[in-house]
């Protein structure tokens, strides 16, 4: 059975769909699951600017050699094309963002010149700020909501959102008057109401962890590891400087072979991805355990794409698996050791399959396949051994 690329939870290609049904376009039968039947249908779109009609224009056909790719896919009999289909849709994904960043942009400045009158690109706009939110994309997407915002968009969940977007990318200064209006209007959720009260902690928490980066930068080459996924490749900074054993341990593994087809098990929408187990279930590792180092000296916090070492109730239980973060989770920093960060691929990230496995699932529902690692590679370490440390 082939899933590679119609899964459900397909986030990006549900993006695809929306975009084409606001072009006009009709998506063709196995592209992914569609939207519920109940979601009213989106506007379509009319663009007045040349700048916007040409954006429209190249994201149309961007979007016609993306659809032309995935009936290939799912119409083709010969087991070997499909590698090559697939490589194919991860081109055309990874040459189709900037395609979307141009169209949003065209899309907002022509929503701006007159906001009252352009009320189906304003749908179209918050139909893409949500659905993006939802899926842990946030990258490109306070702008929008905060001209959604400026200009008074009814839609309750706007501000939520627009708070949500802001706090994923630690982007306080856009988040303090929002939540402000939360507490004002009575919207705030507790868990928003608790982030204020945390606000100016977690502000000073980005402050250290931006002069850390600094730091980094302006010292010795820090080692890099790239990530081969079913969904594409992710490349991670590692934090030696102040997680030198959960590094070594990590790139001891990677050099092994060890990740090798283990699967993302457990996906929790807006908190992280995790994986390594060779079990599956999160039950598994590499045979040994490793010394947690979350409270050594400069120790760093977990942020939107911090890679992290998942642990069991002990806090020297870590070994081989690992997680990743979609947005700011301070209240990790206590427990779990920091060790490295996205440099490139949050939307690789964003767009794995969702997996819960204590959520209840209904009876007879499918279950959802799980992406994984197709291989792991050092791009670059510094020029000693990297052994793990035991503590058993």
């Amino acid at each position: 059975m082939k899933t590679f690329i119609t899964q459900p939870h397909c986030g990006l290609v549900l993006r695809w769909i929306v975009l084409a049904s606001c072009l006009g376009l009709v998506p063709c039968v196995g592209w992914a699951q569609q939207p519920p039947a109940s979601e009213p249908a989106l506007p379509k779109i009319r663009p007045e600017t040349p700048e916007f009609k040409q954006a429209t224009d190249e994201l149309r056909e961007h979007l016609k050699n993306m659809r032309g790719v995935l009936v290939r896919f799912n119409t083709n009999l010969v087991e070997s094309q499909d590698r090559e289909l697939r490589a194919q849709w991860f081109e055309l994904r990874r040459s189709g963002i900037p395609v979307f960043e141009r169209f949003l942009q065209t899309a907002l400045a022509e929503y701006q010149s007159d906001p009252a009158a352009k009320t189906a690109i304003a749908e179209m706009l918050w139909k893409i700020v949500n659905d993006n939110v939802e899926d842990d994309r946030y990258e490109g997407m306070l702008p929008v909501a905060q001209a959604l915002l400026a200009n008074n968009y009814p839609q309750e969940k706007l501000l939520s959102t627009a708070s949500m977007i802001a706090f994923a990318l630690c982007d306080f200064e856009a988040l303090r008057p929002i939540l402000n209006k939360l507490a004002i209007e009575g919207g705030a959720s507790p868990q928003l109401m608790g982030l204020q009260q945390d606000l100016p902690r977690v502000e000073k928490l980005w402050q250290e962890e931006l002069q850390a980066r600094q730091q980094d930068a302006q010292g010795e080459p820090l080692p890099r590891v790239l990530m081969h996924t079913s969904k594409g490749d992710i490349e991670f900074e590692l934090f030696e400087n102040q997680a030198p054993e959960t590094v070594a341990n990590f790139i001891s593994l990677i050099e092994s072979g060890f990740y090798q087809g283990h699967t993302f098990h457990r996906v929790i929408e807006h908190f992280m991805a995790q994986t390594g187990c060779p079990t599956g279930d999160g039950t598994g590792g590499p045979g040994y355990t490793i010394y947690n180092e979350n409270d050594k000296p400069g120790a760093r916090g977990f942020f939107r794409g911090t890679l992290g070492l998942a642990l069991s109730q002990d806090p020297n239980s870590g070994g081989s698996q690992f997680f990743v973060t979609f947005v700011p989770t301070y209240q990790l920093n206590d427990g779990f050791t920091a060790f490295g960060r996205v440099i490139s691929g949050m939307d690789v990230l964003s767009n794995l399959v969702r997996i819960n496995p204590d959520e209840k699932k209904e009876e007879g529902a499918p279950a959802a396949m799980p992406d994984e690692i197709v291989s792991m590679e050092v791009l670059f370490k510094r020029d000693h051994a990297y052994q793990p440390n035991k503590v058993k």
